[in-house]
């Protein structure tokens, strides 16, 4: 398939070598900031920031000289970004705002049935205060009384949050920028151009569409029965493959056979084939779109992976916010880490079976020496404390990077 364009409505086949060879080109080419922005147009918000934040650690292992919260010029000054929902809490293209009508009714009428009515009156005044104020947090505006029936809820509390996140799930106010990782709410005029608020209304059918493709996008190529947790979209999974089947036959996206697995891909993914092998070590994020579908990472890449951050200490077998490692095209290793008091504190480094720390490849101890030291660059600190298990060849590239003897 290499070389020749899918039409539309066509079915592609793939050996699962190639498969995953797309996958890793699609996803990690190296490019600026704003050619990541456009190439995956979501990126999964988390507010740990153990070494920067999700959105900060995916950019770092595709943009070359990428700094922690370089994002934030890109969303809450140039615009090309917005904090919405997507697979979750994520920051979409600002193009795509359009398409967020699906999300915002679904969590209005979700919002309906726990008696708050985001276009009620006090929802109304809310945004009134917001328009005349300005961007505010949640603690700046609103019902700040403390409601006793609602402590250790979700969302606090005060009244003035919950009604805020109502009114940002619901699309009648967005995120102007963040305070210390809060939201400074605004309504929509304040922070959406002018150019993409006037842009016509799609239809219901349409934007569900735009978001299904979006989430391929993101992904590159995603199985059509990938749980819940990569496919969460405000629809029932039949109107999800009535939007993918027409999306197929717009050419928009293609189906892809993978050794008897369906795929959905990206026609532009599907041409990343032809880019040129990657080389050199990345830390990817815990919650890469590379790694969304854990089943299909352990078929594709042999790599099992599992975020731990929420279980007990006493069931984590790999640590607390661990990184995987790749090399080239290939998982190499995995490794829990972070910054403390101005330097990279590592607890955890564990190599991938077909890796004997004891017999390191020398190139994969250069490009780690490499890795390391961009990476502590991106953090910006200049130690590291390193953990057991690295091997004496892979101890001495993190050490070399940071100035250390080892």
């Amino acid at each position: 398939m290499p070389g020749r364009e899918a039409r539309a409505g066509e079915s592609v086949s793939l050996s699962r070598t190639d498969a995953a060879r797309l996958a890793w080109r699609y996803q990690l080419s190296p490019s600026s900031l704003d050619g990541a922005v456009e190439r995956l147009a979501s990126v999964q918000y988390d507010p740990l920031s153990p070494m920067g934040r999700n959105v900060d650690l995916v950019f770092q292992a595709r943009v070359p000289g990428y700094r922690v919260d370089d994002w934030m010029v890109t969303a809450y000054r140039e615009r090309r970004l917005l904090d919405a929902w997507d697979k979750q809490a994520s920051l979409v293209t600002m193009s795509d705002w359009p398409a967020q009508g699906p999300f915002h009714e679904w969590f209005a009428e979700r919002w309906r049935g726990q008696d708050l009515d985001v276009d009620g009156e006090e929802a109304r005044s809310l945004c009134a205060e917001l328009r005349e104020l300005g961007p505010a947090t949640s603690l700046d505006v609103g019902d700040q009384r403390s409601d006793a029936s609602r402590r250790g809820s979700w969302y606090g509390p005060k009244p003035a949050r919950r009604l805020l996140r109502a009114l940002w799930d619901s699309g009648r106010i967005v995120t102007h920028h963040r305070v210390a990782g809060r939201h400074a709410y605004a309504v929509p005029e304040r922070v959406i151009p002018d150019e993409v608020r006037r842009r016509p209304a799609l239809s219901a059918a349409r934007a569900l569409e735009r978001l299904v493709e979006r989430r391929v996008q993101a992904a590159g190529l995603v199985r059509p029965s990938a749980d819940a947790s990569v496919w969460f979209l405000p629809c029932a999974r039949p109107e999800r493959d009535a939007a993918a089947s027409s999306l197929v036959e717009q050419g928009r996206l293609i189906r892809l056979n993978v050794e008897g697995s369906s795929w959905l891909v990206l026609p532009a993914a599907l041409r990343a084939l032809e880019r040129p092998e990657l080389l050199g070590v990345r830390f990817l994020a815990p919650l890469d779109a590379l790694l969304w579908d854990r089943a299909a990472v352990r078929d594709l890449h042999r790599f099992d992976y599992v975020w731990e951050v929420y279980k007990p200490v006493a069931k984590r077998r790999w640590g607390y916010y661990v990184l995987p490692v790749a090399w080239g095209e290939s998982f190499v290793a995995r490794f829990d880490a972070r910054v403390q008091a101005g330097r990279l504190v590592m607890h955890s480094w564990h190599w991938e079976s077909d890796i004997d720390p004891a017999r390191l490849p020398p190139t994969l101890r250069d490009d780690l020496q490499v890795a390391a030291r961009e990476f502590l660059a991106y953090l910006g600190v200049t130690e590291v404390r390193l953990p057991r298990g690295l091997g004496r060849a892979a101890r001495s590239a993190w050490l070399d990077s940071a100035g250390e003897r080892a």
